[in-house]
């Protein structure tokens, strides 16, 4: 029993050190609305403040949204009725940056920080594809065509849109596609009237 003890004790500082490094996302800059946050098995209301782990999961309920600013300087919006998960998250030396996220439904914004100055991954995957960026502004959602994801590059370098059909690049600001049926549209500007639409999901 002593040694179990024992080990129990020198278990605990290495378990919290991990714990340390996952949490060291970024935080919660504004939350506006209904927003739940899932970590592990627990389900935390987000404050300003709070700090974000890789695992968490944000779920936003009608007419609210959740703003994160990550470590690198990065902002991202969950938009309203979405669900948007925090992958993987890591900011390295010696290799590429990483950071990873999932929209499992309704809107999102990201304008990345410094984690895209160097070589990076940046990546938000969803059902249908997966967007990747270059550093930019750029937003990305369903519902404004029909079931498809639709994607922006606001402002930036670049953002590629990955589809089973194969690659589409949106390399000017104000570029959109839209993915329907296993494949992402080619790159043409949105009418007024649309983004409008897409700025109305991730605005309270």
């Amino acid at each position: 029993m002593r040694h179990l003890s024992l080990l129990v004790l020198l278990a605990t500082p290495v378990a919290w050190a991990q714990s340390e490094v996952d949490c060291q996302v970024g935080r919660v800059v504004r939350v506006v609305g209904t927003v739940e946050l899932q970590r592990d098995v627990r389900r935390l209301t987000p404050f300003q403040g709070l700090r974000l782990c890789i695992g968490d999961r944000i779920a936003t309920g009608p007419a609210s949204i959740a703003e994160l600013r990550l470590r690198d300087g990065s902002l991202l919006t969950v938009g309203k009725s979405s669900e948007f998960v925090i992958r993987e998250y890591r900011i390295y030396r010696d290799r590429p940056n990483e950071a990873l996220f999932e929209l499992g439904k309704g809107a999102f914004r990201s304008i990345t920080g410094f984690i895209t100055k160097r070589a990076h991954r940046y990546e938000v995957r969803t059902a249908v594809a997966t967007i990747g960026v270059r550093g930019t502004d750029f937003w990305g959602g369903f519902g404004l065509t029909g079931d498809g994801l639709d994607v922006i590059m606001l402002e930036g370098k670049g953002v590629y849109v990955d589809t089973p059909a194969g690659r589409v690049e949106l390399d000017k600001a104000g570029l959109g596609t839209t993915v329907t049926a296993g494949a992402a549209s080619a790159p043409a500007p949105w009418a007024d009237a649309k983004l409008t639409r897409a700025v109305a999901t991730i605005t309270p």
